[in-house]
């Protein structure tokens, strides 16, 4: 019996195998996809059934075009998330030719994993990323037909659990950094959503700048290739990610490939008949040659310089710009009432000071407008007047950051000092007095505490609250009035900065 199910298995295979070699590379893409984003698959969700039966398709292709697996005699790489089983990357190897540099690694890989049922509408992701895991099986295929010319070895990966959280990708670059692998991985490419090149009018290679010359390694012409690409030097983008985050973070130079979201990103109606096949197999041929291309080339692959997003350690010093609003309010302690705030502004710079992952001290220069309601000190009860203040504000705190480098809860603590350049009251609309009057402020200077929370996201953004209260009192006369009232203004600043 086990003598009839081997003969079986080796038929099934080579049946298998003289069909692909009858194909076009076109059709055995368009086979791909057609049967990855089937109905009958129902989104490939992650940890589902269905996920399950496009990996057997998936082992089935490889196994058929002799790819090896890169460890054991299988290409699964299961894994848990939260516990749960049933997740599991596919991972498969081509050994390079060269005695020394075979032991380095190019990393190709794009998820197969998509969103499954929905409101009882099927997500079946034929771009996103069934595009992508045909192309990489078929770039899998001529890098093995040209395996003697490739002096660097290839480790091709269909990744699972993308969708959620970049589960499939993370799992695989820890794994190579406990077997300390991850220091000869030189490139890691994700091929994710390439099946719109013609309504992309491009193929995209986000991330050139972490290549050691990215405008000569990427250019098509010098690869024969006729393809537009547009390059990115960098993956910056607060909103979308793709599997080369956890290899990013891990210093790996690496591209993100993809014609763009042009398709029905995230919709039901991603189908496979939308596919543009002509471009898909056009794009296929460009990838496998410039992974040739990157398995041979003479010394340094990457530049040792990633992406903001991907940081592990901050700048030591970064540089910011700021613009928001504010509200400010005067109590009069002698008097026992207090003014309501309106609506202010405020802008300027920032200098940080970054000690460490946790720490940093932060200092900002702002120009403020204050605008706040404050009573007529005669008629507190009938007239109100209106006071514009312009400040000069300098917060000097010390700043505690949890989270990643990219993406981080703030909360911060400090001093500020101020200086006023002008006070102004006025009553519109009131025959009693002058329409403004000019306050006399004997101390302009305020000094006082500050304390706030913010989060930093993508490296770049930045929204913060602070809260100021003052420890100095203002004394300013209005109208003439003998005693000179002392007011306490306390205000509270919200703010969106940019970080270069």
């Amino acid at each position: 019996m086990r003598k009839f199910t081997i003969i079986i298995a080796v038929c099934t295979v080579l049946t298998c195998s003289f069909a692909a070699q009858g194909q076009t590379q076109r059709q055995r893409l368009e086979r791909h996809v057609y049967t990855l984003a089937s109905d009958s698959l129902q989104g490939r969700e992650a940890g589902s059934p269905n996920a399950e039966k496009a990996r057997q398709y998936i082992e089935k292709e490889w196994r058929a075009m002799g790819l090896k697996p890169l460890w054991g005699d299988s290409y699964r790489m299961p894994f848990k998330l939260y516990s749960a089983d049933g997740y599991c990357n596919l991972v498969a190897f081509i050994e390079g030719s060269d005695p020394v540099l075979k032991s380095e690694y190019i990393v190709i890989g794009g998820h197969y994993d998509h969103l499954g049922v929905k409101d009882g509408k099927v997500y079946n992701g034929a771009d996103d990323n069934a595009s992508g895991t045909a192309c990489v099986t078929e770039v899998a295929r001529q890098l093995l037909a040209r395996q003697r010319e490739l002096k660097r070895s290839v480790i091709v990966c269909a990744f699972d659990a993308e969708e959620i959280g970049l589960h499939g990708s993370s799992h695989l670059a820890t794994r190579m950094k406990e077997l300390n692998m991850i220091d000869r991985v030189k490139l890691m490419m994700s091929v994710d959503m390439v099946g719109w090149l013609k309504q992309g009018e491009a193929l995209t290679l986000e991330g050139s700048g972490t290549l050691a010359d990215g405008s000569a390694m990427t250019d098509p012409s010098t690869l024969g290739i006729n393809i537009p690409i547009r390059t990115k030097r960098y993956e910056n983008s607060i909103f979308t990610a793709t599997d080369t985050e956890p290899f990013a973070k891990q210093g790996v130079a690496t591209l993100a490939v993809t014609t763009g979201l042009k398709s029905p990103y995230h919709k039901p109606e991603d189908d496979a008949d939308l596919i543009d096949y002509a471009g898909l197999s056009l794009v296929t041929d460009y990838i496998a040659a410039f992974t040739i291309r990157i398995a041979n080339w003479d010394g340094k692959v990457g530049s040792g310089r990633v992406a903001d997003k991907h940081r592990t350690t901050a700048k030591p010093v970064e540089f910011g710009l700021q613009i928001g609003d504010n509200s400010s309010w005067l109590r009069f302690p002698d008097a026992a009432f207090s003014g309501k705030s309106l609506a202010g502004f405020q802008g300027g710079v920032a200098l940080q000071l970054n000690l460490g992952k946790l720490f940093a001290i932060h200092a900002d220069l702002l120009y403020t407008l204050f605008r706040t309601r404050v009573p007529d000190l005669e008629q507190p009860f009938s007239s109100t007047f209106r006071m514009r203040q312009q400040a000069l504000l300098l917060p000097l705190t010390l700043q505690l950051n949890i989270g990643d480098v990219a993406n981080h809860l703030i909360i911060n603590a400090g001093g500020y000092g101020a200086y006023f350049l002008s006070h102004d009251l006025y009553m519109p609309n009131t025959v009693d007095y002058p329409r403004s009057i000019s306050a006399t402020l004997p101390t302009p200077a305020e000094f006082g505490l500050t304390w706030g929370v913010g989060f930093r996201i993508g490296y770049h953004y930045q929204l913060s609250v602070n809260y100021f209260y003052p420890l100095n009192y203002t004394h300013f006369s209005m109208k003439g009035v003998a005693v000179e009232p002392r007011a306490n203004r306390n205000f509270a600043l919200s703010t969106l900065s940019y970080y270069f």
